[in-house]
């Protein structure tokens, strides 16, 4: 599987999705496409592993745009999001194998067909990259589908010892089985079931990622607090979540990038640096009182 065909596919099955991929593909450069093609390689080698072939790839990106689609244009009439609390999402979606495996793989594959998800993840890389020297132990809270994950693994050569923390079986298993595939004689990870406020770990840690986790639970100041608590002192962890984003299992509802800004702070946390990153090609303000969903992620330390 290489990114053409992953374009191709999605492009012949969806004009809709064909109009927005050509509009944005035509904006980036050749060093893009050689770092998505490298990735679609490599995560298609892994698919392949597990016997998910490319339709299943294809069918499970295209339902995850539709539903986001469907709960966008419901929010816009409503102002409501569809799940009314973690509780409900997680008996909808985390506990369904089916529904969480279809969620994961597609949005895996999104990590280079938007362009925010792109960024985001270029954001990432960056702060892993620049700290991965001072990480001997490191954390991540919702791993969903893993590759966050083992892009930390990879880079870190100091690392003594390593958790992965999610409430739903599915992505927890996926994870698991991703960081085999890549990394089979890792042995510094460890991989828990469970909601991180709930669980008493032995010690901090040097690093932490949460990825698009706040927006999914009733109490995103609390969750916050619990990973500032998990931080050393000299700590680093990367956060995203984001505005205006109704999904089939988002809970708490963010209409501005002060707001998101405001709740890490109230936490007791510093943002070092922050992105924020409308879906649409439109200011931020713009977004905001248009609604229209903003992807946020920052570095962030003890204040």
């Amino acid at each position: 599987m290489n990114f053409q065909d992953v374009v191709n596919n999605i492009s012949a099955r969806s004009p809709f999705q064909r109009k927005k991929l050509a509009a944005y593909l035509e904006t980036n450069d050749d060093v893009f496409f050689r770092e998505a093609n490298s990735f679609t390689n490599r995560y298609g080698s892994y698919l392949s592993k597990r016997g998910i072939k490319i339709d299943y790839v294809i069918d499970a990106y295209l339902k995850m745009c539709s539903d986001m689609l469907r709960c966008q244009v419901d929010f816009l009439r409503t102002g409501k999001y569809p799940v009314t609390s973690a509780d409900h999402a997680k008996k909808t979606v985390y506990e369904s194998e089916t529904e969480m495996l279809s969620y994961m793989v597609g949005l895996g594959i999104s990590q280079f067909l938007w362009s925010t998800h792109y960024a985001m993840f270029s954001f990432f890389k960056k702060a892993i990259d620049s700290h991965s020297q001072n990480t001997s132990t490191y954390l991540e809270i919702g791993p969903g589908h893993g590759l966050f994950l083992e892009y930390a693994l990879s880079k870190m050569d100091h690392l003594k010892s390593a958790m992965a923390i999610d409430i739903s079986p599915t992505s927890l298993e996926l994870t698991r089985s991703i960081i085999k595939h890549f990394m089979p004689q890792n042995e510094k990870i460890h991989f828990k079931l469970g909601d991180v406020t709930k669980v008493d770990f032995e010690n901090q840690f040097d690093f932490i990622t949460m990825g698009e986790v706040l927006e999914h639970v009733d109490k995103p100041n609390e969750l916050l607090q619990s990973l500032k608590g998990l931080l050393t002192s000299t700590g680093k962890a990367f956060v995203s979540t984001c505005a205006h984003c109704p999904a089939i299992d988002h809970v708490s509802q963010f209409s501005s990038v002060a707001e998101m800004r405001l709740l890490i702070q109230n936490a007791g946390l510093k943002i070092i640096q922050d992105l924020p990153l409308p879906v649409e090609p439109v200011s931020v303000e713009e977004a905001e009182l248009k609604r229209i969903t903003i992807n946020y992620c920052a570095l962030v330390e003890k204040s």
